[in-house]
């Protein structure tokens, strides 16, 4: 891609929104680096109390508390409800501020976030043909810039989970970058183990897959680690060899009780949807990603089955695959929402991402009543967790469950208020910068408005990696 302004610092740094979403990397801008590359972050969870917010708990038992509390103990919520005994807790303000569950991601491809400015709407900068001529390029170090600028970029939008589509997995060195960075993040994820490369003709490392599998303890960054199968169906839906390759990585993973994730989308979705019913691959713990269009006895045969789905309208708006409707997905019992790669949906935001699945709707519908905007939260909240096997552990604010919590400052001039009904102004007003705190697994990473760990060769690795993979766009 010719004519491309060369990386510099101050350019790098003055629009990291557009580059990289993340906070930019200087104490002076209010970020407080991680000192080099590591395991995983430093710091540990502590005790600490949220006193006076308004918690919308996403949780039916609870609902909506004002002037309340919640209080939470090496990484678990101890409880929420009025003037709690804090004891030795930290002490939190949170007046004027909404305290809810950290957002659910339920589908990302976290690895190509540096490619984000390189993607346009010309034929020549089209998401899909770049995308897969630099994928043929990546190297460990840019799947590791990849995965933590998206890791960050989410915790400090709010984003405490994320179900990571890895499907630049060239080899095992790959994939131990992708984990690298996850581990180094404070972001919680899924890591789906896929392909080889971007295209579908190679088999998966399953012999791989199994030693992470037997082996996740030195992996797994004490529980916010976890690992899936990334699959995908044969672009030749009858060629009975390559059904057969991608039945056994199915099995595979079946065998070890790891959640799958599989793509219906583009032109043939119809008859990805119907090959994955006639073969009888759906089943609880396979997620049906996009499916954009969906016919009803599909959409039926899903839940026939218990299987989820994860809806991806910013990105299947941009690809011109059609909008994606809540009415038309309604019927759907398990379902989420998915940001579907920071680097395409332009940032790592589920605010953005409810917002756009709302103005959809109600543009499409004519009714301005036709969006609960609570069903829609909960889509990034507890029914997203839930889609992705992770509603016993996260997606609310109910004691017991682990402290994924982020507070909105409501002082802020884009919000001004807390509102009776909070929901409304969360999807059409909130954004990254309107999130204060962010906590996940009960440790604090993003303060005051300022992330609190942030790598600091970050600005090296990814100035080189962007360097890199521009020489493959002339």
């Amino acid at each position: 891609m010719r004519g491309l302004l060369p990386i510099t610092r101050r350019r790098l740094l003055g629009s990291m929104s557009a580059l990289a979403g993340t906070a930019v990397l200087s104490k002076a801008h209010g970020v407080h680096a991680a000192k080099g590359p590591a395991s995983s972050p430093s710091r540990v969870a502590g005790r600490w109390c949220i006193r006076n917010a308004t918690l919308l708990t996403m949780d039916p038992a609870h609902g909506t508390l004002r002037e309340a509390d919640i209080l939470v103990d090496s990484g678990e919520i101890k409880a929420v409800g009025h003037q709690l005994e804090a004891g030795d807790a930290e002490i939190i303000d949170g007046r004027h501020q909404i305290v809810m569950p950290g957002l659910v991601d339920t589908h990302n491809h976290m690895w190509q976030t540096q490619m984000r400015g390189m993607f346009g709407q010309t034929e020549q900068t089209l998401f899909f043909p770049v995308t897969q001529r630099l994928s043929d390029h990546f190297r460990p170090e840019d799947i590791w810039v990849g995965e933590y600028l998206a890791a960050m970029e989410n915790v400090r939008a709010g984003v405490t989970t994320s179900n990571d589509f890895f499907d630049c997995n060239r080899s095992p060195n790959h994939a131990a970058a992708a984990l690298e960075a996850l581990a180094h993040s404070p972001l919680r994820a899924r890591l789906l183990y896929g392909a080889q490369s971007k295209t579908t003709e190679k088999m998966t490392d399953i012999e791989h897959l199994a030693e992470l599998h037997d082996d996740w303890q030195n992996h797994g960054a004490g529980g916010r680690l976890s690992l899936g199968l990334a699959w995908r169906l044969p672009p030749d839906l009858e060629n009975r060899e390559a059904m057969a390759l991608k039945r056994r990585e199915y099995e595979t993973a079946r065998e070890m009780e790891l959640p799958i994730s599989v793509h219906v989308s583009g032109d043939g979705h119809h008859e990805m949807f119907q090959k994955l019913i006639d073969e009888g691959f759906l089943y609880p713990g396979l997620q049906v990603v996009h499916a954009t269009d969906a016919r009803d006895e599909h959409m039926q045969a899903l839940n026939d089955a218990g299987a989820s789905l994860s809806l991806t309208p910013v990105t299947e708006h941009r690809v011109s695959y059609g909008l994606t409707r809540l009415s038309h997905f309604a019927p759907v019992r398990r379902q989420g929402l998915g940001i579907d790669g920071n680097a395409l949906a332009g940032r790592g935001d589920m605010f953005g991402v409810m917002r756009t699945a709302a103005l959809t709707e109600l543009g499409a519908s004519g009714d301005q009543t036709s969006v609960d905007c609570m069903h829609l939260l909960s889509l990034a909240t507890s029914a997203a967790a839930e889609s992705i096997g992770m509603g016993d552990i996260i997606g609310s604010l109910t004691p017991g469950k682990r402290a994924d919590v982020i507070m909105i400052d409501t002082r802020q001039l884009d919000l001004g208020m807390v509102p009776q009904e909070p929901a409304a102004m969360l999807i059409f007003a909130a954004s990254a910068a309107s999130v204060s705190l962010v906590a996940v697994d009960g440790r604090i990473t993003k303060r005051d408005g300022q992330m609190l760990d942030l790598d600091d060769t970050l600005y090296e690795r990814t100035r080189s990696s962007i360097d890199y993979l521009n020489r493959f766009l002339d």
